[in-house]
């Protein structure tokens, strides 16, 4: 009796859920068929002023109404809307490329929604033209019942692709507000499966957040190709090029009757022809499994095990493998427990100090592979982390230590004062742009420059502020001081001089054309600086008059001469030569009193002052550590993993700082170039900035957030 009853409540309970999971999936169905049939554009890598091709292209998508998309045997709608996915200009607002692109896009009565490209961030950013029109550089928005996303992967002021923490908190925040079965879109410009990314869990950190939703597509450019992918189990399409070279075009991506169509079109094409995707907008029913970790925790410290403890909601008879690895290096298998965790312990004295990250895989009977990623860090019981700071933005400002405090900008518009000895915050300032030049303390005020335009000075102490001066374009560049004024220069070429007390304007020099971003150097009533026009200048600082500008090696060597300035990383002076480096990787060796280039030198991407003597520290391409005296004589060569980032090395108390782009700090004896100690501050994101130094510790800053206080 008591089986038979347990039979029919169980027989009724499977009734039940049957009967929920058919709502389910019919409300789920009748949701999509709800949707409203749409259609937008998908245009990138206008490159604007690279030729005529682009405004052809242009006025060819401004002519659309129905398009038939062949592949598919589909007409589809009007369309209503565009995605922009970077490199909407060649060379940032150069030449009113910006202007220009919104003159063509005039006729057009699409609206446009744009995404920065590496082209429109590198050498004079666009980001606070999109802060104008989107309140930030990433933004997302609603349409026809599905959510759209658009991301920021331009390195602010680099070339290299960055996904910032404060990016991905806001992109988990707004992915929440949504739900998980919403249609989203994605638009970012560099791809996924893009090399240039500082390694796999830069991306991991991106792809962990999406999986849980339902990522209809992800939209992408750089390469100039036409292409379909699927990263993870995410669609993503490649939108070719408006300009070319090969076939410029541009996608159509239509939702009819509740199912997702792309197709390349080219341009004078009546169709568009080449087929991309096909599947419906629903979500599938092999969504990607849910796996959480508990151990270790994000950013958590181990000084010889490691428990690694998780879990995965794919059937236990399901999992096919399961393991751990370790900086997409090593291989530890993992075992499930009774309770249904998948756990191991991993021996991390081996491996070396500093920042690490496991991916944690399970491997289903249907071949894929699932996989969830976190940091941590390793330190010895005698660590030489003295403690870290998750600032929770990324940063490219070198850290200034004065006192009992370091001050460190980030790209979120705020300057962070920190306790030298704990790392505890002491106050925040905040400005309405990104904070990437260096913090000058001068007497008992810090200043720097935003790029929300202004110069400003703060009390060092309580980050009061004092004053501000508004220069009118982004500033960059990080100020230098006499003692009695303030020079630095801005994104539209003006350089200035202001006085210290109150920053009323002394001089403006007008003489350079592009975004000046580098440090100036002060030398004997003289100031140096290079600037994204090709040219290195030389003012009086008593007036700002022109003693003399000279081309940069790299800039003088074939065409687009701008792009390979002598303009990301700042000069040095010494004995009557000024070296600087250019983004050709050229050194020049220049006459400090006349500006005529001397010599040069290959494979080098950043340049430093040797304290107390006449030598000179070059950061190569090779990977190298050079020191060279000033008849340029190599005096040493340090191999300490570099690459050509164009930070400049530091050296203080006899020894030499740099750090690798990837986070791996080297400390090199200035006497015989011997390397001293190492460790890594990044668990791969890139580290774009120099090192800030004490008499007892150094200081570093990354696009991870996270600033680190190392011991000497």
């Amino acid at each position: 009796m008591y089986r038979q009853s347990f039979n029919l409540i169980l027989k009724k309970n499977l009734m039940t859920a049957a009967a929920v999971v058919f709502a389910t999936v019919a409300l789920i169905s009748c949701a999509y068929a709800a949707i409203p049939d749409f259609t937008f554009i998908h245009v990138s890598d206008e490159h604007t002023n690279s030729g005529p091709t682009t405004a052809a292209t242009i006025a060819d998508l401004s002519a659309l109404s129905s398009v038939t998309l062949e592949p598919y045997g589909v007409n589809a709608i009007t369309p209503s809307f565009v995605i922009e996915t970077g490199d909407m200009t060649e060379f940032g607002p150069k030449n009113g490329a910006w202007d220009l692109l919104n003159t063509w896009y005039s006729s057009c009565k699409l609206t446009r929604y744009r995404a920065l490209g590496n082209h429109d961030s590198t050498w004079r950013s666009l980001s606070p033209e999109m802060t104008k029109l989107y309140g930030a550089s990433y933004y997302s928005f609603d349409k026809f019942g599905c959510h759209f996303v658009i991301l920021d992967s331009a390195g602010l002021q680099d070339p290299r692709p960055v996904l910032s923490p404060e990016e991905l908190d806001w992109l988990k925040k707004d992915l929440a507000r949504v739900g998980r079965e919403c249609p989203v879109f994605v638009a970012m410009h560099h791809p996924l499966d893009c090399q240039e990314f500082s390694g796999i869990y830069e991306v991991d950190r991106l792809v962990d957040i999406l999986h849980p939703y339902n990522i209809a597509l992800v939209l992408v450019g750089h390469g100039h190709n036409v292409r379909h992918s699927n990263y993870d189990g995410i669609d993503m399409v490649e939108g070719g090029s408006a300009f070319g070279p090969g076939k410029p075009g541009y996608q159509v991506i239509s939702v009819l009757n509740g199912k997702l169509r792309v197709a390349f079109k080219e341009q004078g094409s009546p169709v568009a022809a080449h087929a991309m995707v096909e599947k419906p907008l629903a979500p599938s029913a092999a969504r990607y499994p849910s796996i959480s970790i508990q151990s270790p925790v994000e950013r958590a410290s181990f000084t010889d095990c490691m428990p690694v403890k998780a879990w995965v909601d794919i059937k236990a008879g399901e999992v096919k493998d399961a393991y751990v690895e370790i900086d997409s290096d090593q291989k530890v298998n993992l075992t499930r427990q009774p309770k249904g965790s998948f756990e191991t312990e991993i021996d991390v004295s081996k491996l070396s100090p500093g920042a690490h990250y496991i991916r944690v895989c399970f491997a289903g009977q249907d071949g894929v592979t699932y996989h969830r990623s976190t940091s941590f860090y390793t330190d010895s019981a005698r660590p030489r982390a003295l403690w870290r700071a998750y600032m929770g933005a990324a940063s490219k400002s070198r850290p200034t230590a004065a006192g009992n405090t370091v001050y460190v900008g980030t790209n979120d518009g705020s300057l962070r004062a920190y306790d030298i000895k704990t790392g505890k915050l002491n106050w925040r300032f905040r400005t309405g742009g990104a904070v990437t030049s260096e913090p000058l303390v001068v007497g008992g005020n810090v200043y720097f420059g935003s790029e929300d335009t202004s110069l400003y000075c703060v009390s060092a102490s309580t980050g009061k502020l004092i004053w501000k001066f508004i220069a009118g374009s982004p500033i960059y560049s990080s100020p230098v001081s006499d003692g009695t004024h303030v020079y630095f220069g801005a994104a539209d070429g003006a350089f200035y001089s202001v006085s210290v007390s109150q920053g009323k304007l002394a001089w403006k020099n007008t003489d350079a054309t592009y975004n000046i971003e580098v440090k100036p150097f002060l030398a004997e009533g003289r100031i140096y600086y290079g600037c994204w026009d090709a040219y290195l200048y030389c003012l009086n600082t008593s007036d700002g008059s022109l003693v003399w500008k000279c081309v940069g090696k790299g800039s003088s060597e074939g065409t687009a001469p701008a792009y390979y300035s002598p303009a990301d990383c700042g000069p040095v002076v010494c004995k009557g030569k000024v070296y600087v480096a250019d983004r050709k990787y050229r050194l020049s060796v220049i006459d400090a009193s006349t500006g005529s280039l001397t010599s040069y030198k290959d494979a080098v991407s950043a340049v430093g002052l040797a304290i107390g003597s006449s030598d000179v520290f070059l950061r190569k391409t090779d990977g190298a550590l050079v020191k060279v005296d000033d008849a340029g004589k190599e005096v040493w060569t340090a191999s300490v993993s570099m690459d050509h980032l164009p930070a400049a090395p530091s050296e203080a108390g006899g020894i030499v700082y740099v750090c690798s782009r990837s986070g791996l700090v080297s400390a090199v004896s200035s006497t015989d170039g011997k390397v001293l100690w190492q460790y890594r501050v990044s668990p791969q994101s890139f580290v774009l900035s120099g090192i800030g130094t004490s008499s007892n510790c150094v200081f570093v800053a990354g696009t991870d957030g996270v600033l680190t206080a190392l011991k000497i």
